[in-house]
């Protein structure tokens, strides 16, 4: 599928021939698009089967989830974007020891949002936290279960790759440790607190996958495109839902760059942000493949790729396809989406 290389049509049908020839192109076997526009659903549609209105494991799309209850905690005085982790997770280290790394303590809640807090990621050799940290945790412990304290503690043992704030490496450890901020300022599961702060406010449902949910605070949830796509609009930078502090954070590229982009690119609360001279985009990928042998509950083997956009005229849209496909079959999909929202004349 070369960019332009095929018509659209000007309406939104369009976002679903994109996403038809793209599943042919890289054998996707199922796949479902969900496009909002001024508050409503415009456009929803599946491919192989799939069904648009059946709730997704989100992958790394659930770091929004996590970025948006800090920003909350932020908001609210319970947190500060300079916290240590020292500070942060008092109890849990009075608990359960100290990392054996020192530098760990000091890296601060914004470190750990836009992944500067020196774990290993997926640069180095490994991203350690769901590579040989997590199969050596589950040798003990089910996926199934939400994650204890020995998960984490297992992630402090290992030593930092680098000294926090040094530069972007991409690493689920650190929205691992996030998880248990949340818990430590709110005296609340994780996932209680999360879904009361920022999905049934916006009438939002949303709940952990079953079969994974020792991913938990970075990549454990499930949720409908739609419910998704709703949550996600609490990111819009001109309504400021996480406060101004935290907005203009969100908004500021500043020591937060990363990648070999024509245009800035940054991270910020769980969300990826880019400005391509559109304005500003936000949006995140999610993708999670397992081999595993069923329990009695059932299947727990995954195979999951998530997309989901937000653009600044608030046009958004939610992917989901199976088996998972990364690096250049996703920007290209990327490019294809952008091109029929731009074609289409006629929302209605």
């Amino acid at each position: 599928m070369r960019a332009g290389a095929f018509p659209l049509s000007p309406t939104p049908e369009a976002f679903s021939e994109v996403l038809r020839v793209w599943t042919q192109k890289y054998k996707i076997g199922e796949a479902v698009i969900i496009v909002r526009r001024k508050g409503r659903i415009v456009h929803r549609a599946g491919i192989g089967g799939a069904d648009p209105d059946a709730a997704y494991h989100l992958a790394s799309l659930s770091k929004a989830i996590t970025g948006a209850c800090v920003a909350i905690l932020v908001r609210d005085g319970k947190l500060s974007l300079d916290t240590p982790l020292k500070d942060a997770l008092a109890k849990f280290l009075a608990a359960n020891g100290k990392p054996a790394d020192p530098r760990v303590l000091q890296a601060t809640i914004a470190q750990l949002l836009t992944h500067r807090a020196g774990f290993s990621g997926a640069d180095d050799s490994e991203d350690a936290a769901t590579r040989t940290t997590l199969k050596t945790y589950l040798k003990g412990h089910s996926p199934r279960d939400l994650p204890d304290p020995g998960y984490l503690s297992a992630v402090f043992r290992m030593k930092l790759v680098r000294t926090p704030g040094d530069r972007f490496a991409y690493s689920n450890a650190g929205y691992l440790a996030l998880g248990a901020v949340i818990e430590e300022a709110t005296g609340q599961p994780y996932e209680t607190y999360c879904r009361n702060a920022v999905l049934t406010p916006v009438g939002a449902t949303g709940e952990l996958e079953p079969s994974w949910r020792v991913m938990s605070s970075y990549g454990g949830w499930r949720m409908r495109g739609a419910d998704y796509l709703a949550f996600f609009e609490q990111f819009n930078p001109t309504e400021a839902k996480f406060g101004t502090k935290m907005r203009d954070w969100m908004l500021d590229r500043t020591g937060k760059t990363y990648g070999k982009t024509r245009y800035p690119v940054w991270y910020g609360p769980g969300v990826r942000l880019r400005d391509a001279g559109r304005g500003i985009e936000i949006w995140h990928t999610g993708s999670w493949r397992r081999q595993l042998r069923p329990d009695a509950q059932g299947p727990l083997s995954a195979d999951t790729s998530t997309f989901a956009m937000r653009l600044s005229d608030g046009t958004s849209w939610f992917v989901h396809s199976t088996p998972l496909v990364t690096g250049g079959a996703r920007a290209e999909l990327d490019r294809e989406l952008q091109r029929a929202y731009r074609g289409v004349k006629s929302w209605n």
